[in-house]
């Protein structure tokens, strides 16, 4: 449609209706309140109303109505990583932290996977583009999602919400919201949600008995108080509680290797699929893949009304712990595996506390701050042999044709050089401090011209203190050794018994970081503005085995992360505001960018020298003609690609585009109400997200491209008009696209190629009740 005759829809609706416009948001992105028009940044906002419409629960759904965010898990949910514009950092690792943060009420969770969680009533999702460190800190090199609950309120009402559908899908939650004196409110929010897997599963002769992978089963609790002494002080306290229950994950094949056939013949049954065929959603795992996590956390934000100040305070102690099992050769051959036991896991417990002051003094608007944090991490990892691991190792040695090879190099009877139970286990603890000094001030130079000036310093230590065993000695391996046969087989990290004892690393850092911005206004419904942020990440440690020529290394640091961006954007309001319109153009050339990737066995961190991310993004809100209906959507096109340095053991990765980049990236949304008589009220909601293809995989093998694609959801509704009950019938994944998270090489099955998939279409009823 031409822009003249949108200019003709819009004047004919006019002349005979009330004009509509746009809801102009309100966020905190600079962590003042402030009109969405008003922030010279790139800000996406998605409503609670709009999570809540579209089905979404957690920062999973949140990426189909967010253009350039991607969101994935890979063999459990605890590892997942959050991108923005092609940039994130993978998660699999907890000693790398996230280059996309999260923030949920002000407290910053330590890495993604650790707020994959039921978030609750939400007030609003703000997803910021771009380095945010200035202002947020801690693992916001590529940008941040910052989470605002809905907060306690000074009346009474009770919200209760059934669902059930497809998949098995069953759940449940009670809203309780009540004021307890004249000061003090109170609101507690309870939810369960079940579902079955998503995946069937073929378990050979176990010892697995669950016929299912992908399932959710969780509870989650949280409770506020909002007190309010006197109008220039204000309390909110917020506790909560998850704890999930579930098995993930399994994955399904997309390429059949050569290395199959032997695994198929030590299976009782297939052993992998006789057939690649993923929309089949069929996996082979003999092993439990059970995870169990429980997060739960505490805060309490002061803010206080100085007069020519206003101080706010966030004090915050967080929990959260993981126990997973694994099955790490993904088939139904006992080759080698995690237990479900707990000596696969991790815990962190974070304390912090935030100190901000800011006020106005004539043209200036200031902001000083202090950031304290202290993160305790301990990794449990395990790597137990199969009862079929020894032979298996003997087939990769003579190309499937003699079984018994490893006895043959070691010496040992056959099924004693690798017993099986035996393995690697390790433990991994990490000591994080981290003290930050931060200001951000904004002059308002003239009437349309402000300058935003903004300046972080940070330092930060950590200690890391890690014990290998390797249960057998490593037996096996050290015959191989004084053979020189068969050791790049027989000696892999899991089963060196140079990894036996204690290590000590430690490393103290200091940063500056910042932001220059300059916005104009060109009227009320018109801004400008230009922006530079130079962002950091720490380094740090990989809580992994690492060796060298297959001797132990114990230097398992890695190299600070560091951006600079650039951004030139502009807010427009168009027919009376109507219409609202937000675009950027952007450059973000990051150097030592902090890739972890998987090498076959282990996970490797490496410094890739440079990383740039171009491109422009656009964001809408049209508050149609057609009475009751609101259009929204995104678009993001981003060119993320390494330069052109070599980068070990990635030999595609110079001048390629990166993982997990799709050139093109969109999201759409269509929202509609409106009263049909007798006090009621009929509803619908189509929203869609758009990726243009991108590979999966960090090592850029084109067997792991994730074609283009469009992923839909829907729901329709009728209740009362006043809100007082609703039913609704929804679906998710309308179109049932069949689409990868993650491809990845199967463990020491050269050619394979598996995949963690996202989840099927399925459709059930949702029933709300208000009183």
């Amino acid at each position: 449609m031409s822009f003249v005759a949108l200019s003709a829809l819009l004047a004919a609706a006019s002349a005979s209706a009330e004009p509509a416009a746009v809801e102009e948001l309100v966020v905190t992105a600079q962590k003042r309140e402030q009109r969405l028009i008003d922030a010279p940044l790139s800000v996406a906002v998605v409503t609670g109303e709009a999570m809540e419409r579209s089905g979404g629960r957690d920062l999973k759904d949140l990426q189909t109505l967010t253009s350039g965010l991607i969101v994935t898990s890979t063999a459990n949910e605890t590892q997942t990583t959050a991108r923005l514009r092609g940039v994130g950092t993978v998660g699999d690792n907890p000693g790398l932290e996230s280059s996309v943060g999260v923030v949920i009420d002000g407290v910053y969770r330590p890495r993604t996977g650790t707020a994959i969680n039921d978030l609750g009533e939400l007030d609003r999702i703000e997803i910021l583009k771009g380095p945010q460190g200035t202002l947020f800190g801690k693992n916001a090199s590529a940008g941040l999602i910052s989470v605002l609950t809905a907060a306690p309120e000074f009346n009474t009402y009770l919200e209760a919400e059934a669902t059930v559908g497809e998949l098995g899908t069953r759940g449940a939650s009670l809203t309780l919201n009540a004021p307890i004196t004249d000061t003090l409110a109170g609101r507690l929010f309870v939810a369960r949600r079940l579902r079955d897997g998503i995946y069937d599963v073929r378990t050979g002769d176990g010892p697995r008995t669950e016929r299912q992978d992908n399932n959710q089963d969780y509870w989650t609790a949280r409770g506020q108080l909002l007190f309010t002494p006197s109008d220039d002080a204000e309390i909110r306290v917020i506790a909560d509680y998850t704890k999930r229950e579930e098995n993930c994950c399994a994955g399904v094949m997309l390429v059949r290797g050569p290395t199959a056939a032997w695994i198929d013949g030590l299976a009782a049954d297939e052993g992998v699929a006789p057939t690649p065929n993923p929309g089949a959603r069929t996996a082979w795992s003999n092993r439990s893949t059970a995870q169990q996590i429980e997060d739960a956390g505490l805060s309490v934000q002061l803010d206080l009304d100085l007069g020519a100040a206003t101080l706010t305070s966030i004090t915050a102690a967080r929990s959260w712990s993981t126990k997973n099992g694994y099955d790490a050769d993904f088939s139904t051959a006992d080759i080698y595996y995690r237990d479900p036991d707990g000596s696969f896991g991790s815990e962190f417990a974070t304390l912090s506390q935030e100190l901000r002051l800011a006020g106005k003094r004539d043209a200036l608007d200031w902001m000083v701050g202090a950031f304290l944090a202290a993160e305790d991490v301990e990794r449990r990892d395990e790597y137990l042999y199969g009862a079929d691991y020894e032979t298996y190792l003997g087939l990769l040695l003579t190309g499937g044709a003699n079984p018994n090879r490893v006895s043959e190099i070691t010496g040992f009877a056959p099924g004693a050089a690798f017993v099986a139970g035996e393995g690697a286990r390790d433990t991994y603890r990490q000591e994080a401090r981290t003290l930050a000094l931060f200001t951000n001030d904004t002059w308002r130079l003239t009437e349309r011209l402000e300058l935003t000036a903004g300046l972080r310093f940070t330092a930060e230590d950590k200690d890391l203190a890690s014990t290998w065993r390797t249960t057998d000695g490593g037996a096996a391996c050290a015959a191989a050794k004084a053979a020189a046969t068969g050791v790049s087989v027989l000696c892999l990290p899991w089963s060196n018994g140079a990894f036996n004892g204690t290590s000590h690393q430690s490393r103290s850092e200091t940063a500056w970081s910042g932001t220059l911005k300059a916005s104009w206004r060109l009227s009320d419904e018109a801004v400008t503005y230009a922006s530079w942020a130079r962002g950091w990440k720490a380094g740090g440690f990989n809580l992994d085995r690492e060796q060298t020529a297959y001797l132990l290394d114990a230097d398992t640091a890695f190299e600070d992360e560091r951006v600079d961006a650039y951004e030139l954007g502009a807010k427009t309001r168009w027919f009376d505001g109507a219409l609202a319109v937000d675009a950027a153009v952007f450059r973000q050339e990051f150097q030592d960018f902090q890739l972890n990737t998987f090498a076959n066995a282990t996970f490797v961190v490496r410094s890739v020298p440079e990383l740039t991310s171009t491109g422009a993004e656009v964001e809408a809100r049209w508050a149609t003609p057609l009475d009751g209906l609101n259009l929204s959507g995104g678009v993001t096109y981003a060119e993320t690609e390494f330069g052109s340095d070599p980068v070990t053991g990635l030999v595609r990765l110079p001048g390629s585009r990166s993982a997990f980049a799709p050139l093109w990236s969109a999201a759409a949304a269509a929202d509609w109400s409106r009263p049909i008589g007798h006090g009621l009220e009929a509803g619908a909601w189509l929203s869609g997200k758009f990726n243009s293809d991108y590979n999966t995989g960090s090592d850029l093998n084109p067997l792991k491209i994730q074609p283009a694609f469009w992923r839909a959801d829907a729901r329709v509704w009728v209740g009362a008009a006043d809100g007082r009950w609703a039913a609704e019938l929804w679906a998710r994944n309308l179109t049932d696209e069949l689409y990868r998270q993650v491809a990845f090489d199967a463990p020491l099955q050269a050619g394979t190629v598996n995949a963690f998939l996202g989840e099927p279409r399925s459709v059930g009823v949702t029933v709300r009740v208000r009183r």
